[in-house]
């Protein structure tokens, strides 16, 4: 991300800043070929075929794919032997599963652990025939940082701490917020959050051991570099 952005700060002239971006996708999948290949595990469902298409803008269309019914399945070929290196997932949500309600397998007691590292598009501008909406790429191993991040935070709480409360605690220990996704565990009277904030967060932050009023450990669960539009590409 911090080259991609480097390259489009310096740009001048009439070759349009997408090509540049296209181009650059494109020799980094032919290099990740060179080096022995990856394989996308992608999940079907509601807007299955823009995610698809997503998932092949950013890592090339040479790129292997396997395709599977429902996040818990995608998210599992990335834990066995021989899987997936990157699963595509749905936009974060409140719903089920299949609706964006997946984020809290990220906090599931694995032997492999998972992490956010990626939101596609990168390139946020879309031209005729490029596929819109969003998706999300996890992985077995956390996000590079890039000049522009936010960081994921997984936070278990009671139910009767409200979101208001939930974000000031977390402003208070020294992050800076961004957006909350809170859902409540089948048999589970707390609730678990997924707070976004400006950032990468590393397990060993201690501003994490500052946050007030959960009742386990904060987990780190990746994050991703800021996609680029057209107004802020140099940054």
């Amino acid at each position: 991300a911090i080259i991609l952005r480097r390259l489009l700060a310096r740009h001048k002239g009439p070759w349009p800043a997408q090509a540049i971006v296209r181009i650059w996708r494109e020799m980094f999948g032919a290099a990740l070929i060179i080096e022995g290949g990856q394989t996308m595990a992608v999940c079907d469902g509601e807007s299955a075929e823009t995610r698809l298409a997503l998932a092949r803008e950013h890592f090339g269309p040479l790129t292997p794919v396997r395709r599977h019914h429902n996040p818990a399945q995608t998210l599992a070929d990335l834990t066995r032997e021989g899987g997936a290196q990157l699963a595509v997932l749905p936009p974060m949500g409140e719903g089920d599963d299949a609706t964006g309600g997946w984020w809290p397998m990220l906090a599931a007691n694995s032997h492999v652990r998972l992490y956010v590292i990626a939101k596609i598009p990168f390139w946020t501008r879309r031209a005729e025939g490029l596929p819109t909406g969003e998706a999300y790429v996890v992985a077995t191993v956390p996000p590079d940082a890039s000049d522009n991040d936010r960081g994921l935070i997984l936070l278990s709480f009671n139910a009767d701490v409200s979101r208001t409360r939930l974000m000031e605690q977390v402003a208070a220990a020294g992050f800076a917020p961004a957006a909350l996704w809170v859902k409540r565990l089948p048999g589970d009277s707390r609730l678990l959050a997924l707070v976004e904030v400006e950032g990468l967060v590393s397990d060993v932050d201690p501003r994490l051991a500052a946050i007030a009023g959960v009742d386990a450990p904060p987990q780190v669960a990746g994050g991703y570099a800021v996609p680029i539009s057209e107004t802020n590409r140099g940054e």
